[in-house]
This record gives structure tokens, sequence and C-alpha cells, in this order.
């Protein structure tokens, strides 16, 4: 059995994003699979060596945030924010939220 060890809760997502980095001059479309309040787990279509530091956008959600890479597999990348996301601390509704229950 695996236990996850994580201490910030991560939402799966399907978000439109871009990392843009060399002063705004480089930008690369990629997909935001999972989003928690300290990072993010991104995905490109083929495999990019991203580099150390840069900007992760959502323009969905009206987010851009500076990230750090922290992992890279492939096409998969796994980064962590240089600043806390919180929700409201950032525009209203970018923050994921878990699915509705249904009534009882």
């Amino acid at each position: 059995m695996i236990v996850e060890k994580r201490s910030n809760k991560r939402w799966n997502t399907v978000l439109k994003g871009q990392v843009v980095f060399n002063n705004r001059s480089s930008v690369l479309i990629c997909t935001v699979r999972d989003l928690s309040e300290i990072g993010a787990r991104i995905c490109f279509t083929d495999a990019f060596e991203l580099p150390p530091e840069f900007d992760l956008e959502i323009p969905s959600r009206g987010l851009r945030l500076p990230a750090r890479l922290v992992w890279g597999r492939g096409a998969n990348h796994g980064v962590m924010f240089l600043k806390k996301a919180k929700a409201g601390t950032v525009p209203p509704g970018w923050w994921p939220r878990p699915p509705e229950k249904p009534a009882t």
C-alpha cells in the first residue's frame, strides 16, 4: 500500500498553462495536471528541458507565479512555487474546488 506523505492538498486539474522565461521572450504551452498551494505538476506534448526558474501562468485563473523546477521525467515536470499561493490572495475563482457531493 502506498501512503501519501504530502503535507499540502493537491487537486487533479486539466488547465492550460504557460511556462514563461527569458524576460518573457520564451513561452512554452503546457497542461497543469495537478495543483497545490506550493506547487504543480505540468505536462507537455513533447519532452522539454526547462530552465531552473520561470513563471507559471494559468490564464483561465488570472494566475502567474514564479516557480522552480523540482523534477523532470520526459514531458512531465514537478514545480515548486517560490511564493505560496493561497485562496483569497489570488484572483477569485482560480483555486480548484473539490467536486461537490450529491445531496442525500
